[in-house]
């Protein structure tokens, strides 16, 4: 018997041993993330004792989308054209905090860890729209010349279902948590960004994957852009672009005052990120979302008097701010870009013509970096300038899918989003005007938006596994409102109210909650 009780721990410490030499000889960035997993899983073992796991979770998953937190494995560099080591699930099996945040967040709710209501509850157009996607990808199997990037891809998509999957399960309390740990995240974020577009410096974060510090050619002069904890100027973009909305809503919402103080700043701090990313396509896409989302969220408040004077105090700092930001915002729209918007339409037309030789499955999914060039017969994806290199991708979103998966696959694709910012839209419609739920899913669904406009000139989530996270963790807070705008509909508000999960006294059993501003209706 005793030495059945020496077993368990004789087991921890010779993994721990074993985790201490892998990581010992591992690159840096293993290491850290390394010792974070052990470190945090310890912690969250001691906490859970205690408290529900769940709001840790959720802390933990809204760090792993505001930071590059993964580390990949199988690392596959073999073929010729390989676009960035930091493409995210293209070149490797990468695993990332967000993903094993949804994994933890599934077997809690299969199991009733520390659950007031266990089970899974499967969002049938949620699942089957991804599953339609993944189906599509499989059959560009048949044209691609490297089935492991197509694997690899396969693997990363799947745990974009997983991550999408885990969210739509969420109680409203635990929504909650997640909107305002997101929202506290960006004012870090920013303060990022602002200290690197400041010093010029990366901070020491290059053990993230980070760049040095991006000098944009702009009117024939260098001009400073932050990546923020995103890695790349264009990356953090993506992020403030589906951020602000989120947080915008948030404030704009009839929620409680913290939720809604926290919108407010982190939408604050999205706009003053956003600036220093010196990202076009992500600046065009705020007055679009802040338009939808004042008639989604705000439309019969929006001639109050208090209103009135809000929007008359916000354009008097939006005026200070202009004179600061001004200059700098007009000359990057409207002055020379070294060539950088000149290159779109070569490249474009340049992936179209490989589109014309697999238009039905597509040259394969995660396969087009690799097979440009040697595919290419109009020579365009060769042009002398800025992307010189015959490895660089279509700088379109919309024609790299099709490219790759072909119009199967873009019509699958098209249905994952297509379907998912109509139900945010009926979500935030059904519900009450200012409703939090509502709210969020209409911020997800006009985030999404965004990021399909700004895909129009960019590859978008395609280059970063962190981004498309973000946008599942988007289809899963819709998922997630959808099914409240039913049972409200099914038994009214009143009912509805009743039947949301209370939080349970530590003497019934359960476990008290970490977040319990949440819990209230």
């Amino acid at each position: 018997m005793a030495l059945l009780r020496v077993l368990p721990l004789a087991g921890i410490g010779f993994a721990a041993a074993a985790g201490a030499i892998a990581l010992s000889a591992a690159p840096l960035k293993f290491a850290v993330v390394g010792l974070a997993a052990a470190f945090g899983g310890v912690g969250a073992l001691i906490v859970g004792r205690l408290y529900r796991l769940t709001p840790l979770l959720l802390v933990a998953l809204a760090v792993g989308l505001t930071v590059k937190l993964d580390v990949s494995f199988l690392q596959h560099f073999e073929a010729v054209g390989q676009y960035l080591p930091s493409i995210g699930g293209g070149a490797g099996l990468t695993v990332s905090v967000a993903l094993l945040v949804a994994a933890a967040l599934i077997v809690a709710k299969l199991t009733g860890l520390g659950e007031d209501a266990p089970g899974l509850r499967l969002d049938r157009p949620l699942v089957l729209t991804q599953l339609g996607f993944l189906i599509a990808g499989l059959l560009s199997l048949s044209n691609a010349t490297d089935p492991a990037y197509l694997w690899f891809d396969t693997w990363r998509f799947a745990g974009l279902l997983l991550v999408s999957v885990a969210v739509s399960n969420l109680s409203e309390g635990d929504i909650r948590t997640l909107a305002l740990a997101i929202c506290a995240l960006c004012l870090v974020q920013t303060a990022v960004a602002g200290l690197q577009y400041v010093s010029g410096s990366e901070l020491g974060l290059s053990v993230l994957g980070e760049e040095q510090i991006v000098e944009e050619n702009i009117n024939f002069s260098a001009q400073r852009r932050a990546g923020g904890l995103k890695v790349h100027p264009n990356i953090l973009g993506y992020y403030y672009e589906f951020v602000w909305p989120l947080a915008l809503a948030l404030a704009l919402s009839r929620g409680p005052l913290l939720l809604r103080l926290a919108g407010a700043a982190g939408a604050a701090s999205a706009l003053v990120g956003v600036v220093l990313t010196l990202s076009r396509a992500s600046w065009l896409t705020f007055p679009i979302s802040a338009a939808l989302l004042i008639l989604l969220v705000y439309r019969d408040r929006l001639f109050s008097r208090t209103s009135l004077i809000v929007l008359g105090l916000l354009a008097v700092v939006g005026a200070v701010a202009a004179l600061y930001a001004g200059p700098l915002i007009w000359e990057r729209l409207t002055a020379d870009d070294g060539g950088s918007a000149a290159q779109r339409g070569p490249l474009n037309a340049a992936a179209l013509a490989l589109f014309e030789q697999f238009p039905i499955f597509g040259v394969g999914l995660n396969n087009f970096g690799n097979q440009f060039a040697v595919l290419d017969r109009t020579g365009l994806s060769r042009l002398a300038g800025l992307f010189d290199r015959s490895n660089h991708v279509v700088h379109n979103l919309h024609i790299l899918i099709l490219t790759e998966v072909g119009v199967v696959g873009y019509a699958a694709f098209a249905l994952v989003f297509g379907i998912g910012i109509a139900r945010g839209f009926r979500a935030a419609r059904r519900a009450q005007v200012g409703d939090p739920l509502a709210a969020i899913a209409a911020a997800c669904a006009v985030g999404l938006i965004a990021h399909l406009l700004h895909g129009l000139v960019d590859p978008g989530f395609r280059l970063n596994l962190g981004i498309a996270e973000l946008l599942y963790t988007g289809l899963g807070l819709i998922g997630r409102a959808v099914a409240a705008s039913r049972a409200v509909a099914s038994t009214g508000p009143i009912g509805a109210a009743r039947a949301r999960p209370e939080r349970i006294p530590s003497s019934s059993g359960c476990r008290p909650s970490l977040a319990a501003y949440g819990d209230r209706p």
